[in-house]
C-alpha cells in the first residue's frame, strides 16, 4: 500500500505533492459542493414552478420530498428553569477524537 503519512525520526513526513493534491481536490471538491447546491436549488425552483415531485435526465434522477419539522428542545433555557429535569434526562455520549484539515494559503 502506497503510504502518504510516514514516521521517521519521530517526525510526520508528507511528501509536497501529496499536499499539493489534497489542495487541488479540496479546491475542487468545495467548488463542486457550491455547484451541486446551486443546481439543486435551480432544479428545486423549476420542478416547483411547473408543479413536478419526480425529473428523470440523462441518468439524474430528482425527487422532491416533503420534510415534516422537528420538534427540538432549547436545552439552554431548559437548563436555566428546569435544571434538575435538565440533568436528569440529560446524557452524555461518548467522547472520541476529530481532526481537522485546513487549507492556510
Amino acid at each position: 500500500m502506497n503510504e502518504l503519512v510516514k514516521i521517521e525520526n519521530n517526525q510526520i513526513i508528507v511528501a509536497t505533492e501529496v499536499v499539493e493534491q489534497f489542495k487541488n481536490f479540496k479546491k475542487i471538491k468545495d467548488e463542486m459542493d457550491l455547484k451541486e447546491k446551486e443546481f439543486k436549488q435551480q432544479l428545486k425552483d423549476a420542478m416547483s414552478k411547473i408543479g413536478i415531485k419526480s425529473w428523470s435526465f440523462c441518468g439524474i434522477y430528482v425527487e422532491i420530498k416533503h420534510v415534516s419539522g422537528k420538534i427540538t428542545i432549547d436545552s439552554k433555557k431548559l437548563k436555566e428553569e428546569l435544571p434538575d429535569i435538565y440533568q436528569e434526562y440529560s446524557k452524555m455520549s461518548d467522547p472520541y477524537d476529530s481532526i481537522t484539515l485546513k487549507i492556510t494559503e
